[in-house]
């Protein structure tokens, strides 16, 4: 195998931008529309998981009433996240990072749970590079289930044990390892002791990845 990946993928908000998403808000809107469906949020889960559960159970007794549930909620989750891409900006390493990528020729994926209208928003702002965009309109399964950066792979057409998957959430090295890929952490929105889940490698600046790939060491801790 070759000492460096085909594909590196990444998480999109906390990873490749910081983008300020107001996830209370987010998730008080959601749970506005839930309630105003008669039903009662569900607290245990992330807020997409949580709209997913109510409109299944809507869905036994009503299938019209759960599409337009679903609409309405995911309506109010997007309104949240496109007002939040007016100040994001991509964080300290990632432009010189993506660009190394491209110029050696290694694809580059991007799988996030936000929708595809806000994360096009900043990449074309930025001009940030890469070849492939998974987002929650893309896939029928999001992270942590590892569908979500598997579909990407297929995408970019390589597979899991010549990947890389860079994220800054538990859920992404979850996924991550469950995908079969080598997992990298990075520091840019919890410490390094928040992730349990054990990734390869953590990271404090995207920049980083650089030396990971060049010097071999992703294949040798995915070995």
């Amino acid at each position: 195998m070759s000492a460096r990946p085909e594909a590196v993928l990444f998480d999109f908000d906390g990873t490749l931008v910081h983008i300020a998403i107001d996830f209370e808000a987010m998730r008080n809107n959601a749970a506005a529309v839930v309630r105003s469906y008669g039903e009662q949020p569900d607290a245990g889960l992330f807020t997409l998981e949580m709209v997913e559960s109510v409109r299944d159970r809507l869905a036994q007794r009503d299938p019209v009433s759960a599409q337009a549930f679903q609409e309405e909620a995911m309506a109010s989750i997007q309104e949240v996240e496109l007002a939040a891409t007016g100040k994001a900006q991509p964080l300290p390493g990632v432009v010189r990072t993506l660009d190394w990528l491209r110029d050696q020729g290694i694809a580059i994926g991007i799988v996030t749970r936000n929708c595809r209208s806000a994360v096009r928003a900043v990449t074309q702002t930025y001009s940030l590079a890469f070849d492939a965009l998974l987002t929650r309109d893309d896939v029928r399964h999001v992270k942590p289930h590892p569908e979500h950066l598997l579909a990407a792979l297929r995408c970019l057409g390589t597979t899991p044990g010549k990947s890389i998957m860079v994220g800054d959430h538990p859920t992404d090295i979850a996924a991550a390892h469950a995908a079969g890929m080598t997992a990298i952490a990075v520091t840019t929105t919890r410490p390094a002791d928040a992730f349990d889940s054990r990734p390869e490698f953590i990271v404090n600046d995207m920049a980083e990845l650089i030396d990971i790939i060049e010097t071999g060491a992703w294949l040798r801790e995915h070995q």
